[in-house]
């Protein structure tokens, strides 16, 4: 009976890592959608195959996409992180390692999705356009630090759950730890 109890546990947590991982993954991938719906494309204009930015306002819209990628996997990842750690109570190194693993392919597929959806690579068009043609930017990420945000997000807000809701952990809440605590204080013989 024990080893059948077991088995099912075993197997139920394995299915519960792989729920989260999944879950990560398709959020990360809505999230990609959301970040190319959100994001403006600066625009370029081709002279001599070379691109040039034809305003301020569109140069700024180049780092825009970085901002709007952390912004946007900041609030994905807690919404994620927040709904793991309380649907997962009692498995919390289960949850933490498929948190951490569903945080780094969400950041991945987040990206992925974006850049795909977004306009073609600038450069290559511009190798073979005319001269005084516009043409959108690509959307992207500069450096590698804006990918952190949805395991450190992610990490914050699990710890933050664990933490503030000990007795959810447990299964048991402060007053049956209260209880115990007074009935182990009357069954101790008074020296008077």
């Amino acid at each position: 009976m024990s080893d059948e109890t077991g088995s099912r546990e075993l197997r139920g947590s394995v299915l519960l890592a792989i729920a989260v991982v999944l879950t990560y993954v398709v959020v990360g991938a809505l999230a990609g959608v959301v970040w190319q719906w959100l994001w403006s494309p600066p625009t370029q204009v081709v002279q001599q195959h070379q691109l040039y930015y034809t305003d301020y306002a569109s140069l700024r819209r180049v780092f825009s996409g970085t901002g709007l990628y952390a912004l946007v996997a900041a609030v994905a990842s807690a919404v994620l992180a927040l709904a793991a750690g309380f649907l997962t109570r009692r498995r919390e190194l289960l949850t933490l390692a498929a948190v951490v693993v569903g945080s780094l392919l969400a950041a991945y597929t987040m990206h992925a999705v974006g850049v795909a959806l977004g306009p073609a690579d600038p450069a290559t068009i511009a190798k073979v356009a005319a001269d005084g043609t516009r043409v959108s930017g690509q959307l992207e990420v500069h450096g590698k630090t804006p990918y952190l945000v949805w395991p450190m997000v992610s990490l914050f807000v699990l710890s933050l759950v664990f933490f503030a809701a000990p007795g959810a952990r447990t299964g048991r809440g402060r007053a049956d730890r209260s209880s115990d605590a007074a009935e182990a204080d009357m069954s101790e013989p008074s020296a008077g």
